[in-house]
């Protein structure tokens, strides 16, 4: 989990990941199948017409729903997404995003999870439903 005592404002809070680094993606996540990412919109994360382009929207769902997935895999297992489904509702401008997700069901290769993306007004930017797949470690030669 990333160190610091504000994910939005502190100063020693230290990216989780190298691709959480590239988009300022930043966790707070209890490590029981839910997750909390937040990530300050900057205006690398805009597209021409100045709102947050929707591929970013989707990266922040996903990066999410895995931090939300981490804790559920046992040692050597691994997880890829499968499915993501996401609706865009409203456009997101500036401010800092939350995604917020929970796990619907893990079963034994499967794992569901709901992911709902807010602004800091709490308007609901993006709601996602996504599949993840486990990997179990390979055994033998």
């Amino acid at each position: 989990m990333a160190a610091g005592k504000d994910p939005i404002n502190g100063d020693d809070y230290v990216h989780e990941s190298p691709f959480a680094k590239l988009l300022d993606m930043r966790v707070t996540d209890p490590e029981d199948g839910t997750s909390t990412v937040y990530m300050p919109i900057n205006s690398n994360h805009l597209q021409l017409a100045g709102r947050v382009q929707g591929g970013i929207v989707v990266a922040l769902a996903d990066y999410s729903f895995f931090r939300a997935v981490k804790p559920l895999l046992q040692p050597g297992e691994a997880t890829t997404t499968i499915e993501l489904k996401l609706n865009f509702l409203a456009p997101a401008i500036e401010g800092v995003l939350t995604a917020n997700t929970k796990i619907v069901s893990s079963g034994e290769r499967a794992i569901v999870g709901e992911t709902e993306v807010k602004d800091q007004d709490g308007t609901l930017i993006a709601q996602s439903l996504g599949t993840y797949l486990r990997i179990q470690p390979r055994t033998g030669t």
